[in-house]
């Protein structure tokens, strides 16, 4: 349960803890609470009431988490609460435990992680999000950079292998994804619904409607067409963010709008050389064969 220093490919550093084989971010907390909280995950108890979301990092967990914030409060009117305060990886149970009902529990753990007992006990609303992986590293390259917490300063180009390796937090979005699809053949034995970033940010009204049949909520027509506008990212930019501000350096440009940088589909596009998109490529390919259950949209 150690601090430890990764290095990319130019020798820049950035911060990470080892959970046993595991890395996760740098939460602030101790190694002891760290490690009965890691331990201890897979046996949570939920309320019967608390909405689950799984995403691997920046693939639209802030995003998402408001709009079931939304619609499980029945209004478009933004709240205080941000994910981090039921994010299980980074908040002790006793801390989680004060949040009042309903919940929206978030990680972006790996599926053999996750506390399956307790979502199959419970019958948990599961929602999985998932984006194209060019964009979500992108995002993931710019995040590291505007959190203090990693302490990073390194480039695009020399970031860029290990996070392909998998040398990063939480490991490769490839294994993340085969865990979720093996799980979903066998039967994940709680209701799931997978959603995709690119659809919600093209047909946003249409997947809203797919995410309400599945909570089996109903919300008139003009109260889901201002969730998604307040949800928009020209919107979300306004939101108070000051609960997770603590994360992030007081000169960079994200310090005013939390998690929000683009939300946009297509920009990796302006990041990846010809030779970084073609390796990337085969890589994933390679990695991800005999896996196609999962299908993204790249612009």
């Amino acid at each position: 349960m150690s601090l430890v220093k990764i290095q990319d490919a130019g020798g820049a550093t950035l911060n990470a803890r080892d959970v046993g084989g595991f890395i996760q971010p740098h939460f602030p907390m101790s190694e002891t609470e760290l490690k009965d909280l890691f331990k201890n995950m897979p046996n949570y108890k939920f309320r019967d009431d608390d909405v689950m979301l799984l995403t691997f990092p920046k693939t639209g967990t802030n995003w998402l988490y408001e709009i079931l914030k939304m619609i499980l409060n029945r209004s478009s009117e933004y709240t205080e609460d941000v994910k981090m305060e039921t994010m299980m990886e980074s908040r002790l149970v006793a801390d989680i435990d004060t949040v009042k009902s309903p919940r929206i529990m978030n990680t972006h753990n790996p599926y053999q992680y996750l506390p399956i007992k307790g979502l199959q006990e419970k019958q948990i609303k599961t929602v999985l999000c998932l984006r194209n992986p060019k964009d979500y590293t992108v995002s993931h390259y710019n995040h590291m950079r505007s959190i203090k917490l990693y302490e990073y300063d390194g480039k695009w180009c020399d970031w860029l292998p290990i996070c392909m390796d998998g040398k990063l937090e939480y490991g490769k979005y490839t294994d993340y994804l085969k865990g979720f699809e093996n799980a979903i053949k066998q039967g994940v034995g709680f209701p799931l619904h997978v959603m995709y970033f690119e659809d919600l940010k093209s047909n946003g009204l249409e997947e809203l409607d797919k995410l309400l049949k599945f909570l089996e909520i109903d919300l008139d027509t003009a109260l889901r067409k201002d969730i998604i506008h307040k949800c928009g990212f020209d919107q979300m930019v306004n939101k108070n963010w000051d609960a997770t501000n603590f994360m992030f350096h007081e000169e960079t440009e994200f310090n005013t709008k939390g998690f929000m940088r683009k939300g946009s589909v297509g920009n990796w596009k302006t990041w990846f050389t010809v030779a970084q998109n073609e390796a990337f490529d085969k890589q994933w390919n390679s990695e991800m064969e005999g896996y196609n259950m999962f299908k993204f949209r790249y612009a």
